[in-house]
């Protein structure tokens, strides 16, 4: 087992939507037949709100508890081909590292899974998370409404750690599986950025797009590091808006009111 102590690291996260998405992978070069391709799908209890907004309410994603799974690329069955390994992540964004139990303190890894804690840094927005991957094959919820019994399989930490943001047992039950989102991941190599750069696009539904380049730095470099991401899709002609809306929240949204209806 392997711990990281001291300064965590910090994640920063650029991204586009729409139209502007596309445009900007193909300014990228990023080419769909060299990226990794995976499905994701997300976990809520997705309710209609009578209140202003976008009309439905996510009461896990609302207290900064996400459940995610993403599915490694297959021919359309219920596993993996035997390639990549699927990924089931709980994750609290955003959370307070002062009131989480010691052991959810310090980064970590160890058999098949991840546990990280660090500085999410999105736009102007900055804010800790803390996430635990496991590894391994995961039931893919079936398509359709009436017929999506597979609860995320969730580890016993997992379940601990959704529970720091008040996420127990009853809220855990019954959830409503959301997705699937097509997913398609780069790692290119640039020479304009210092830090490796990870680029992800996000197609959901018809017409729906996100493409987020992120990558990870230490605290003390990371100004200088969220400048040079911007300016790589400024000098492309896109600019990314200060106050960037979340990718998951946006998503989960969007395939929770094709889910639920019109009524």
């Amino acid at each position: 087992m392997s711990e990281t102590s001291g300064n965590p690291d910090v994640e920063i996260k650029v991204s586009l939507s729409g139209e502007a998405a596309e445009a900007a992978r193909k300014s990228l070069k990023l080419d769909p037949d060299d990226g990794n391709h995976r499905t994701v799908h997300f976990w809520d209890r997705p309710r209609r709100s009578d209140g202003a907004g976008d009309g439905v309410q996510l009461p896990l994603l609302d207290r900064g508890a996400v459940i995610r799974l993403r599915a490694a690329a297959d021919g359309g069955g219920g596993h993996g081909d035997g390639g990549d390994e699927d990924d089931l992540t709980a994750k609290l964004r955003p959370c307070d590292p002062d009131t989480l139990p010691a052991e959810f303190r310090v980064s970590r890894e160890e058999d098949g899974q991840e546990f990280k804690i660090e500085e999410d840094w999105t736009g102007r927005s900055r804010v800790w998370a803390a996430s635990l991957k496991v590894d391994g094959r995961f039931d893919r919820p079936a398509p359709g409404r009436d017929d999506r019994p597979a609860q995320p399989r969730l580890s016993r930490e997992q379940r601990a750690l959704l529970a720091c943001a008040g996420a127990g047992e009853e809220e855990l039950d019954g959830l409503t599986a959301l997705g699937p989102i097509d997913s398609v991941q780069w790692k290119p190599s640039r020479r304009d950025l210092i830090h490796p750069v990870t680029v992800e696009l996000w197609s959901v539904g018809d017409g729906l797009s996100f493409l987020e380049l992120s990558l990870r730095t230490s605290p003390a470099e990371a100004s200088g590091a969220q400048d040079l991401l911007v300016r790589t899709l400024v000098d492309r002609g896109f600019e990314p808006p200060a106050r960037q809306e979340s990718k998951t929240r946006a998503a989960m949204t969007a395939l929770a009111l094709s889910l639920l209806g019109d009524g």
